[in-house]
């Protein structure tokens, strides 16, 4: 199996003809066509359905193409790395973090990465589950620290995992919210309430609702931000990582729900990455430094909410 067959192949796959996959590569349709066929030969199956509107993937073309791609990626990283090595350019590392992480740990993180890399060019995407995600299956992104419930992690069985940490998950809201009220009815505080959700998590919540009896009066739906600029205000309730209540971001303008009052299982942070493909020295490192920085700062703080993840 040859990089000029992969890459034949996947310029087919998303050209959907040897016309214009030959266009793509600057190449000639018989090199195209040829190099299809070798790796056919080589597999000893057809990868395409072949018919008067061009060419589709069959099962077996299916199953190939997530293994064609990281070996075309691989291959293009390995020249992009000896590059840079000879003309000097600067490497890079494409990576998300979870917006829920503190920052004074990826501030901590980042300072002790450029002692060890300080000229990697460095690119942070969206840190969001359902955004990096495809990024991380396509090798667009290296790696990933990501938060994730238990109803999440299906997704995320393709990928290698390694736990950072636990967090509780539970209801927050501004600190006068009748929620708190000692005596409260809190079935009559939730059906009463507006809630906040990410469209991802809409069916988790009302489940958790209606598995206590209960269904919202108003439900919001909005991105991280959102939800981030309107939670502990307008007497909006929501389902969030209970750590938010000790960040100083938010100026003591939240309160946790006792957790015993509405147990929740915890959410997850832990570092995600593509299975078999050996990360590089950068990202080993990056992912090391977030680490130590965890640890140094849970030493310090000891959070009431969050603890390592073994």
């Amino acid at each position: 199996m040859k990089i000029r067959q992969i890459k034949a192949f996947l310029a087919v796959v998303q050209t959907g003809s040897v016309r214009r996959a030959a266009a793509t590569l600057c190449v000639t349709q018989s090199t195209v066509a040829k190099a299809v066929k070798e790796l056919e030969n080589e597999l000893g199956t057809p990868l395409f359905v072949r018919s008067t509107k061009g060419l589709r993937l069959n099962a077996a073309g299916e199953s190939l193409r997530p293994y064609a791609e990281t070996i075309a990626s691989n291959a293009d990283n390995a020249v992009d790395a000896v590059n840079a090595v000879v003309t000097g350019r600067h490497e890079r590392l494409s990576l998300s973090v979870t917006p829920t992480l503190p920052p004074v740990i990826l501030a901590a993180a980042m300072a002790h990465f450029r002692t060890r890399f300080p000229r990697v060019k460095v690119f942070f995407r969206s840190g969001f589950l359902s955004d990096c995600l495809p990024h991380l299956l396509t090798d667009k992104l290296e790696l990933s620290l990501v938060m994730s419930g238990r109803h999440q992690h299906r997704a995320l069985a393709s990928l290698a995992e390694e736990p950072l940490m636990e967090v509780d998950q539970g209801i927050v809201a501004a600190p006068d919210h009748p929620v708190f009220a000692p005596d409260a009815d809190l079935r009559a505080v939730f059906s009463q309430s507006e809630w906040l959700s990410t469209a991802q998590d809409e069916a988790f919540l009302l489940a958790k609702l209606k598995d206590f009896g209960v269904s919202p009066r108003a439900l919001t739906l909005c991105d991280f931000f959102g939800i981030d600029a309107l939670k502990g205000r307008n007497g909006a309730l929501s389902l969030s990582p209970l750590s938010v209540v000790e960040d100083a971001r938010y100026e003591n303008r939240l309160r946790a729900l006792a957790v015993e009052r509405f147990p929740l299982p915890p959410l997850s942070i832990s570092f995600f990455h593509r299975k078999g493909v050996e990360l590089s020295p950068a990202a080993d490192f990056m992912r090391f430094a977030i680490r130590t920085a965890f640890e140094e700062q849970y030493r310090l703080r000891k959070w009431r909410f969050v603890r390592p993840k073994k």
